[in-house]
């Protein structure tokens, strides 16, 4: 009885193992597929599109870094409402910086992506890749 329940345990584990790697994709690795599959494009276009997607979603991360490691340092004081000017100040420095490589990212592969893309398909790309993460989680876009 014992061996049984040891059994099922371990095979309990192994399974969570399983389900929690299965699941621990990144945001960008999320980001990306949801906008392929949302994009439906025939394969050899999506051949083409998806490593300039990858790159165009690594950049816009990587700008987004910057805010979000600042957005880090003072969580708790901005939660509790003692944010300094200071503090503020370089909050709204990376915010600022971080929208302007936003922005020269979207500038960058606008044109790349209208290589690969139809003008109707380029616009859904960079609005599906800005979809929150709840919706991209959440399943897909309207069809």
């Amino acid at each position: 009885m014992k061996r049984l329940i040891t059994l099922l345990l371990v095979a309990a584990f192994a399974l969570t193992a399983v389900t929690n790697t299965a699941s621990a994709k990144s945001k960008l690795e999320k980001r990306y597929e949801y906008t392929l599959k949302n994009l439906k494009l025939d394969k050899q276009t999506e051949a083409k599109f998806a490593p300039l997607l990858k790159a165009y979603l690594t950049e816009r991360k990587a700008a987004n870094d910057v805010y979000d490691d600042v957005k880090e340092k003072y969580k708790a004081a901005e939660k509790a409402g003692t944010i300094t000017d200071a503090q503020a100040k370089q909050l709204m420095d990376a915010k600022l910086a971080s929208e302007a490589k936003e922005l020269e990212a979207k500038k960058k592969y606008y044109p790349e992506f209208a290589k690969v893309l139809k003008m109707k398909k380029v616009w859904y790309a960079f609005d599906l890749a800005n979809d929150k993460m709840s919706k991209i989680e959440g399943g897909d876009a309207e069809d």
